[in-house]
């Protein structure tokens, strides 16, 4: 039997059913993501290119990806990317993935920060324990004026 000819918005179907038959959140989100981590494009290119056929080999990484997600390894550690602060961050699996929550705690932290009298002579500091991704180090360091900050993980898998 001749192998099927996959184009990209009928595998995007198959794998985000599949994905749903397999009880994974945002089935159709998910799908979209790991394949376009795949082809190297972003979401809106997998709709510009929809009827662009793939290669055998382009449809067999995708598979491998989907049976990642199957086993419930999390989409960043997949794709090795978190969105933080509209910032990109690499993770792995000797992270953890940056929470929402963290984003609100930064948020607070910064206002009260602002209360805090500093300036080049008395910088605010700031010492970030088990840093893991260092998203809060770097956006303290982005976000907040006359600031030093130290980010410091025991696991050097993590600092890496």
């Amino acid at each position: 039997m001749p192998e099927k000819n996959w184009k990209i918005k009928d595998l995007l179907s198959v794998a985000a059913d599949y994905l749903r038959q397999k009880e994974i959140e945002n089935h159709r989100l998910t799908a979209e993501v790991l394949l376009g981590h795949s082809l190297k494009l972003e979401r809106i290119g997998l709709y510009l290119n929809f009827d662009k056929p793939l290669t055998h080999g382009e449809v067999s990484d995708f598979r491998k990806l989907i049976q990642r997600r199957i086993g419930h390894e999390p989409l960043q550690y997949i794709t090795g990317q978190q969105e933080f602060w509209s910032l990109d961050f690499e993770v792995n699996c000797n992270v953890l993935v940056p929470r929402p929550e963290t984003e609100v705690l930064l948020e607070q932290a910064i206002d009260l920060a602002k209360t805090v009298p500093v300036s080049s002579e008395r910088p605010l500091r700031i010492l970030d324990l088990c840093t893991g991704s260092g998203v809060i180090s770097v956006v303290a360091a982005r976000e907040m004026d006359d600031v030093h900050v130290w980010a410091t993980d025991i696991s050097q898998d993590a600092l890496e």
